[in-house]
């Protein structure tokens, strides 16, 4: 177990609680030479202790929660043996298309799905690559769901990287059976699957080669229909990109990609069912220690919380 701070510098905010314990200090000898002038008693000095004991407690939990400790420990991670699931998010442009700006769009709506589908199955190891007319790896098969959070919440985006070629249409579903042939998978791994997010908007696919890569090397397919027919991309402008039509057939050629590769098509409302099908293909093979990973755990959040009781006392103190 480990302490470190995110923002070290922000504990500078605790110099406010010495500004205002100076400002006490000054504030009560005024009063005692006041009461002295009338011929008054002074307060009592032990209440005005306690003031300045309340503001030096209140800075320096403010002071703390700012510094943003963060406590980590090591947990064993235990994962399948054998399996190792992908999840492909197509990041050609048009999965910019969305039916209106306060609305996702096709890759935020996949983003959600993905992350979702990876909750359900915590014990195998999954990675993220990107399609467009390649495939790249983002992330190799992890047990980590916080590395995984993370590549697609930070790596995941349009033409990041951009296609090979500019064309109307850049998104190839042949570029997965790169998928099948170079190492993306462990050689050890006999349950290999790839979880294609896509609007199915393809350039013509060579059947024959794709099933060749993909069914020889033993990897699974689901292909995910993320579209809908009333979206549009669009411009900087602000305006719909007159550029870009939904086809209407992408869901149509996306059934007969899979059928060429022995896969399955799903769109994107069938969350559950695609939960259940990845998570039945995951159930297999024996559970077993697969090293470790940081667990970074917040603490100023509740600093903050804990903050409040003296603040509330002290406030209640200085009213009367």
């Amino acid at each position: 177990m480990s302490l470190s701070f995110l923002t070290p510098l922000g504990a500078v905010v605790g110099l406010v609680g010495a500004l205002a314990v100076v400002a006490l200090l000054r504030t009560i000898r005024r009063s005692r030479v006041v009461d002295t002038q009338l011929g008054l008693a002074p307060p009592r000095s032990r209440s005005f202790g306690i003031d300045i004991a309340l503001i030096v407690v209140v800075s320096g939990l403010v002071a703390l929660a700012c510094a943003q400790p963060v406590v980590s420990s090591s947990a064993r991670l235990e994962g399948r043996e054998g399996v190792e699931v992908y999840v492909v998010f197509d990041i050609t442009r048009s999965m910019l298309a969305q039916r209106a700006p306060s609305e996702p769009n096709r890759l935020e709506r996949a983003r959600s799905f993905a992350k979702e589908l990876r909750a359900e199955i915590p014990e195998a190891r999954v990675g993220v690559a990107s399609l467009t007319d390649r495939v790249l790896p983002h992330l190799f098969p992890t047990l980590s769901a916080n590395a995984f959070v993370s590549v697609v919440n930070r790596s995941i985006g349009i033409e990041r990287p951009p296609p090979d070629r500019r064309t109307r249409r850049a998104t190839s579903l042949n570029a997965l059976g790169d998928m099948g042939r170079a190492a993306y998978f462990d050689s050890l791994t006999t349950r290999r699957l790839v979880v294609v997010l896509t609007d199915g908007e393809t350039l013509p696919v060579d059947f024959e080669t794709l099933r060749t890569r993909l069914v020889d090397a033993r990897v699974a397919t689901v292909f995910v229909h993320v579209w809908r027919g009333d979206e549009r991309v669009v411009a900087a402008d602000g305006r719909p990109d007159a550029a870009y039509r939904p086809d209407p057939t992408a869901l149509r050629s996306l059934r007969r990609v899979a059928g060429a590769v022995d896969g399955t098509v799903f769109v994107e409302g069938q969350r559950r069912e695609v939960q259940t099908v990845v998570r039945t293909f995951a159930a297999d093979g024996p559970m077993v220690e697969q090293g470790s990973e940081l667990r970074p755990v917040e603490l100023a959040p509740p600093i903050v919380a804990f903050t409040l009781l003296p603040l509330l006392v002290l406030l209640r103190r200085r009213s009367l």
